[in-house]
């Protein structure tokens, strides 16, 4: 797990003296959901990006707003910020008093000393960009600098985009560099989880066991008890020797999850019965199994009910929550029940400390309307992240730079 750098408190951009004389970079995290049209489906990491981006227009000479959205193979335009970014921010900055401008590219944002502060530059898809990932480190660093010649400051505000890149992490060698509101409450968070409250439990769910490895594997050393559902737990489940008919499953990862199972067996709950379905489809009839043992012809689309008693019995007791994935497809109706009875009853869970983070997990938070928890994290993978790993490269850039 990830040890946060004793001196993180003063890496937040609100103890930068003479703040209103400095010309700011903002990394936000921009990654909203879309439709193939570009059209705004969830707006939650506008809403968590928002406090930074205000406050830093009020607070700075002049703010620079840029981040990512999708990963686009050119410039596709349903990815571009243009349909749901820009509209979203202009009307929630024009409220306020301040004017945004769309900047296609960098020649599109005037120099330092001939800005207004009353105009806020977004900056397009920063991906549309060459050298923001480019393979060729020397094309990243370019890029980051002239990304620095546009500002005195750079804050990271975007947790969720942890990867290296030219916009989350060569600049923060350039600049003096700080972390930003979002960001740092998504840091106080986890770390709640070094000594949480016993007993600890963790909800793993989600497609690919091959993403969370390393995650379940921490989890299970620090946690009391892990509750796996969705396609993960049939891997799990065929590591066993259970049969698990047509479900999906990792063929290339039942040998890792074997020894996992040897090593934690007694923290790991699998799903004891299942809902399943002849048909992988949204409007085929289901039925549930007696035991654990799916039939060859069906698929495994949700936990069954003895395993979901046997799972909120444990949220129940629990005293620290993490949920990461869904129990099955969560958006049929039909299998929509363990998703939504295992959210239900942790936020029902009153004296726990509940966290919960991944986009799915967000998603179906919103589809079931679930409100009580202690804090939701807008990045699953850098969630994984912290948990699985000693390093953490947008945070260490940060809280190194002139160490």
């Amino acid at each position: 797990m990830y040890k946060i750098p004793s001196n993180i408190e003063k890496k937040g951009f609100w103890n930068v003296d003479g703040l209103e004389n400095k010309n700011v970079f903002l990394r936000s995290c921009l990654n909203v959901s879309v439709d193939k049209y570009g059209n705004l489906l969830d707006e939650s990491r506008l809403k968590e990006s928002i406090q930074s981006i205000v406050e830093l227009a009020f607070k700075s000479k002049s703010l620079i707003v840029c981040g990512h959205l999708g990963r686009p193979k050119s410039c596709e335009q349903n990815l571009s910020f243009k349909k749901n970014v820009l509209p979203w921010i202009t009307e929630n900055l024009n409220s306020k008093g301040f004017n945004v401008i769309f900047a296609e590219s960098l020649s599109d944002i005037p120099p330092k000393d001939q800005r207004n502060k009353s105009n806020i530059y977004l900056l397009e898809n920063i991906r549309f960009f060459k050298g923001e990932e480019s393979n060729d480190r020397k094309e990243m660093i370019k890029f980051a600098e002239s990304l620095a010649e546009t500002s005195d400051i750079f804050v990271n505000d975007a947790f969720a985009d942890y990867r290296v890149s030219a916009s989350t992490y060569e600049i923060a060698k350039l600049l003096p560099s700080y972390i930003g509101r979002s960001f740092m409450k998504e840091i106080e968070a986890l770390s709640k989880f070094y000594d949480p409250p016993r007993p600890f439990l963790c909800v793993l769910g989600g497609a690919k066991l091959s993403e969370k490895l390393e995650f379940l594997t921490t989890l299970a050393e620090i946690s009391d008890k892990v509750l796996i559902g969705g396609a993960m737990a049939y891997t799990l489940l065929k590591a066993k020797g259970i049969n698990i008919g047509k479900s999906l499953y990792e063929e290339d990862k039942v040998s890792l999850a074997r020894e996992l199972i040897k090593k934690h067996s007694q923290k790991m709950l699998l799903p004891v019965d299942h809902v399943i379905s002849l048909e992988f489809s949204h409007s085929s009839q289901v039925t549930v199994t007696k035991s654990a043992e799916v039939p060859n012809e069906y698929f495994a689309i949700d936990i069954g009910p003895k395993t979901l008693e046997k799972y909120l019995e444990e949220i129940s007791n629990a005293k620290s929550i993490l949920w990461n994935g869904p129990m099955g497809v969560y958006e049929w109706p039909q299998s929509s029940t363990g998703t939504s009875q295992i959210g239900e009853s942790i936020v029902k869970n009153k004296e726990a400390f509940k966290l919960a983070g991944g986009g799915d997990t967000i998603a179906a938070i919103n589809m079931f309307s679930l409100s009580g928890f202690d804090h939701i994290s807008m990045g699953g993978g850098a969630m994984l992240v912290f948990f699985s790993c000693d390093k953490f490269d947008t945070i260490d850039v940060i809280v190194n730079q002139y160490s």
